[in-house]
């Protein structure tokens, strides 16, 4: 950007000298009003830098991206108390089935009735129950 400002100094200072130099039809010395070139130069070259500055946009200020916080939960909290193992009876498994009428082995007659037989027989098993304090 400092060279784009030299740049239009000099153009500024080189259009002003051209401009305000005596030709040679003029009569006087070729010294003449020097000091007035000067000032007309170095106001040539404040106003060109100041509206070269007014001109400059600004820097652009980009902030770094920051993906969100992402917290993991904590562990679940403990409950009180412990296993127990305890035993308990699982009943037999009987179905109903209908005896039809017979005779029994001293030879009288059974008339006919419903009777329960076993399936399965009933069992001891063992469990796992949480306790609470």
């Amino acid at each position: 950007m400092k060279s784009k400002a030299i740049a239009i100094i000099l153009f500024a200072t080189l259009c002003a000298t051209l401009l305000f130099t005596p030709q040679t039809s003029w009569a006087g010395s070729p010294q003449s009003h020097r000091w007035e070139g000067v000032a007309i130069g170095i106001g040539a070259a404040i106003i060109g830098s100041a509206i070269l500055k007014a001109h400059q946009q600004p820097p652009v200020v980009v902030a770094p991206y920051r993906p969100a916080a992402v917290y993991a939960p904590g562990p679940p909290p403990r409950s009180r108390g412990h296993w127990e193992v305890r035993k308990e009876w699982v009943p037999a498994q009987v179905e109903k089935v209908w005896n039809p009428g017979h005779y029994d082995r001293k030879g009288r007659w059974v008339a006919g009735h419903w009777i329960h037989r076993e399936v399965q027989p009933g069992y001891w098993t063992q469990t796992r129950v949480w306790v609470s304090r």
